[in-house]
């Protein structure tokens, strides 16, 4: 899969520990439910990738106006008052890119690829520009219980005691 356009439901699961926070987004740029995101460096939201200067934030579960109120579209303005509500400290399902698809990589971190995608240290680039979003959990399961390796659980902000290589 590539990166996320349109709103889209994102699996999630071991959801004792969720966190759940509004943030506002950043001017001119449009999120979508689903997709991973990032801190800009003046604190606002924007489209999860392999950049410099982003921090992990969470994955988006709404959209919210200054008041509070749900609103179905996510393009930031200036005066922050779009917003999005993101979670994190659970287990999303991502795509994981060949790179990072093995059990040694399980308990280890991965980094952005892009908004729906997850890759090693290696394939994220250059140190200036890895966004460390969580760590591997386990791998998706088939209907016939055989894992996939190209879908992950992804425990995000929640960081092991390796990266992936």
């Amino acid at each position: 899969m590539a990166a996320i356009s349109a709103d889209a439901l994102r699996d999630s699961r071991n959801r004792n520990s969720v966190k759940q926070e509004t943030f506002p987004i950043k001017t001119s740029v449009t999120l979508y439910i689903g997709e991973a995101v990032a801190f800009s460096t003046l604190n606002r939201l924007t489209t999860g990738a392999a950049a410099a200067s982003l921090r992990p934030a969470g994955v988006v579960t709404a959209f919210v106006n200054e008041s509070g109120l749900p609103i179905t579209a996510g393009t930031g303005n200036a005066g922050g008052t779009v917003k999005a509500t993101i979670e994190w400290g659970c287990e999303f399902l991502f795509t994981i890119l060949t790179a990072a698809a093995t059990y040694v990589n399980v308990g280890k971190n991965v980094f952005l690829a892009n908004n729906n995608e997850m890759t090693d240290t290696t394939a994220a680039g250059t140190a200036a520009v890895r966004v460390k979003f969580g760590s591997i959990a386990g791998f998706a399961l088939t209907a016939a219980g055989a894992p996939t390796k190209t879908s992950a659980w992804v425990a995000v902000r929640v960081y092991g005691d390796a990266d992936a290589t």
